[in-house]
């Protein structure tokens, strides 16, 4: 017969079994709260700015390189989002066309079938550049 993990064993306890936090621990909760938090040890991937919302309290539309040419390319062929949308649908039938109006306006992110069938529809496509 197999051994018992000890790790498989359930603790439960309810507030009133915990004693209670001392003076001592409190006050060193308290002074870490305030104190300054040293981040040397974590790496920094990129400098991180702070987001700033417009006078009617709106944040910014994130930036995105697909966003801009999706848009670029229903300008020139006098594309409006609804009709992105049934082109689009052709490629992803279960894409919906608040998700397309969210996309285009920059408050939403797609997963990558609903960005393959935008591009799809404008005939778009992502290929990869040579460095040089």
């Amino acid at each position: 017969m197999p051994k018992k993990s000890a790790t498989s064993k359930i603790v439960r306890k309810t507030a009133t079994g915990l004693n209670p936090p001392s003076q001592d621990d409190l006050k060193r909760l308290r002074d870490a709260m305030m104190g300054d938090i040293d981040t040397s040890d974590i790496p920094e991937k990129r400098k991180i700015e702070r987001l700033h919302r417009d006078a009617t309290g709106k944040l910014p539309s994130s930036k995105s390189m697909i966003r801009e040419a999706v848009a670029r390319q229903m300008q020139r062929r006098h594309l409006t989002v609804y009709r992105l949308w049934r082109l689009a649908r052709v490629h992803y039938p279960s894409l919906s066309q608040s998700a397309v109006h969210e996309f285009i306006k920059g408050q939403r992110q797609l997963e990558l079938p609903s960005i393959e069938a935008l591009l799809a529809a404008v005939d778009l496509r992502v290929v990869a550049r040579k460095s040089g």
